[in-house]
C-alpha cells in the first residue's frame, strides 16, 4: 500500500499532458435520477484515459455530456451526476468531505459498476490554506452560474494544491487501520445508493469481511452495517426535505429496494415516519 502522502499512482504525468481546459458543473434543481451520484460534499472528477459519459443537470435540463482527458466534472454539495461506465476508462475522483479528502484512481474494465477497481487514499482535509477557499469558490461559482474560464482556472489551481498537499510530509501519520477505515467511510458515502454489502466492500478493498467488521468495531464508533444505515438515512432525510419524490423512489435512491423495510429502518433511526419527517421539514431545493 502507498504511504498516506505522495502515492506512486498519483497521475502527475497525465495531468500535465492533458491540463483541464473545460469544466462541466452539475446542478441540483431537478429530481436526481435513480443510481445518480449525489453526496453532501463537493466532488471533482477528471478522466485520464477513455470516455466518461454522464447525465448531469445544466440550467434545469438533464444533459448528456462526454468527458475526455482535459475536461473535468465539478459537483457542489447535493448536486448530482449519473455516470455511464465505459471500458478502458481511467478516472481521478476527489471527494472533499467534512473532515477527509478522499482521492481515488478508478479503472473501468466493463460497464458493470461492481467490476470497477480503484486505488484510494484519504487525508485529513485542511481547514486552512488555499484548498478550502478554492473549493468554496467553486461552490459559489456553481451557485451563481459563473464563467467557464473561472471554473477552469480555479480547477487547475485546486489540482496543484492537492498535489502539493500529497507531497507534504505528515508529522503524525495516521495508523494504517485508521487510514483504511477512512477510505471505506468515504467509499460508503459515495456509493450508498448501490446494492453494497459487507462482503462486496471487503472485496473492493482486498480484505476479508471479518477484518472489515473488526475495523469498524475497533476504530469506528459504530458497526459497518450501522454506519451504512446512517449514511443512507441521512441521504433519505435530505431527499424528503428537498424533493417531492415518492417513498418508493427515495428508498431506491438510498439503496433500499423494499419500501416497507426502508420505512421501518427510517423510523427506528429517526423516531419518525418518513411522511411525518417530510411534513415537519420539507422545503424546495435552493435556487
Amino acid at each position: 500500500m502507498d504511504s498516506p502522502t505522495n502515492p506512486s499512482w498519483w497521475p502527475a504525468r497525465q495531468l500535465r499532458q492533458h491540463p483541464v481546459r473545460k469544466v462541466f458543473a452539475c446542478d441540483r434543481q431537478l429530481h436526481p435520477p435513480l443510481y445518480s451520484h449525489v453526496v453532501n460534499f463537493p466532488r471533482l472528477e477528471i478522466p485520464l484515459r477513455g470516455l466518461y459519459k454522464n447525465q448531469i443537470e445544466i440550467r434545469n435540463t438533464i444533459t448528456a455530456v462526454t468527458l475526455r482527458p482535459g475536461t473535468a466534472l465539478f459537483a457542489a454539495p447535493n448536486c448530482w451526476n449519473l455516470p455511464e461506465w465505459q471500458p478502458d476508462l481511467e478516472l481521478l475522483s476527489i471527494l472533499f468531505g467534512r473532515t477527509q479528502l478522499g482521492i481515488s484512481l478508478i479503472s473501468a474494465r466493463s460497464k458493470d459498476f461492481t467490476r470497477l477497481t480503484a486505488q484510494k487514499i484519504s487525508l485529513t482535509r485542511p481547514l486552512t490554506g488555499p484548498i478550502p477557499h478554492i473549493v468554496n469558490a467553486l461552490v459559489e461559482l456553481q451557485a451563481n452560474a459563473g464563467s467557464d474560464e473561472t471554473f477552469v482556472e480555479l480547477t487547475r489551481a485546486l489540482m496543484r494544491c492537492v498535489e502539493d498537499l500529497l507531497r507534504q510530509p505528515v508529522s503524525q501519520p495516521a495508523g494504517r487501520a485508521h487510514t483504511l477505515l477512512e477510505d471505506i467511510r468515504v467509499y460508503l458515502q459515495g456509493h450508498y445508493q448501490y446494492e453494497i454489502t459487507r462482503d462486496s466492500v471487503a472485496r473492493q478493498f482486498g480484505i476479508s469481511p471479518n477484518h472489515l467488521s473488526r475495523l469498524f468495531q475497533t476504530h469506528g464508533q459504530m458497526t459497518f452495517s450501522s454506519y451504512l444505515t446512517h449514511v443512507r438515512i441521512d441521504r433519505a432525510k435530505h431527499l424528503l426535505r428537498s424533493y417531492n419524490l415518492k417513498l418508493d423512489d427515495i428508498a431506491a435512491r438510498c439503496g433500499y429496494h423494499d419500501t416497507p423495510y426502508f420505512c421501518h429502518v427510517f423510523k427506528h433511526v429517526t423516531k419518525s415516519t418518513p411522511a411525518s419527517y417530510r411534513m415537519k421539514s420539507h422545503h424546495p431545493p435552493a435556487a
